[in-house]
């Protein structure tokens, strides 16, 4: 802190005219100059004082101003130290932000996606349950023709029987049918046998009929 100054009432010198210092004695006029110089001294020992106190603080201003000065200097590159900072962080904001975004794009793009797959596996599901349902309608109709098969099973036993029974009268009518062709093929060969005989049983009549009416 700046030193205080102290200052005196300074006395005022009188001076006098030729007139006034004429009326007064000269022993006066002595004490008023032993005075006046006693005051002056007095002045100039406490105007040097303050002399002294204003270099020293003038000095000491020199000393601060060259403390804040230095410090203006540093508050100022740290300034611009931090102006960078802040220019640096705003470029990283502004990438990250970009990032950000394109975050947010993707992110949206992803949700239609979902939304797309969501669809589809609701499609998906409703085309399960028509096919369940299709599978039950299936089954069903898979239940009615084991029963239709039941049918045609026994149809097909039956008939089955039916055709043995048929085969085996075939078998039965063939043997028969061999029979009458044997009996047959026998009858026949006796037919032309006897057929034989009567020519020639005939011839022998028509010879001796012949020979009747000659004689």
């Amino acid at each position: 802190m700046k030193n205080s100054i102290k200052l005196t009432t300074m006395t005022v010198l009188i001076t006098f005219s030729a007139a006034a210092f004429a009326q007064n004695t000269a022993k006066e006029g002595l004490e008023r100059i032993k005075s006046n110089l006693n005051n002056s001294k007095s002045n100039l020992t406490e105007y040097e004082k303050n002399l002294k106190t204003v270099e020293g603080n003038l000095s000491e201003v020199a000393k601060a101003k060259s403390s804040v000065e230095s410090q203006q200097k540093e508050v100022a590159k740290q300034a611009e130290e931090n102006t960078k900072s802040i220019q640096k962080l705003g470029k990283q904001e502004t990438e990250l932000q970009g990032l950000i975004n394109d975050e947010k794009s993707k992110t949206a793009a992803e949700n239609q996606k979902i939304a797309e797959l969501e669809a589809m596996i609701a499609k998906i599901k409703e085309n399960q349950k028509k096919r369940e349902s299709n599978v039950q309608d299936y089954q069903h109709q898979m239940s009615q023709l084991g029963e239709e098969k039941k049918i045609w099973n026994s149809r097909r036993d039956t008939l089955k029987e039916q055709y043995d029974q048929v085969n085996k009268k075939i078998r039965e009518l063939a043997s028969e049918e061999k029979e009458w062709k044997g009996k047959q093929q026998g009858y026949k060969g006796e037919v032309n046998r006897w057929q034989k005989e009567v020519e020639r049983q005939q011839k022998i009549s028509d010879s001796y009929n012949s020979l009747a009416e000659v004689k």
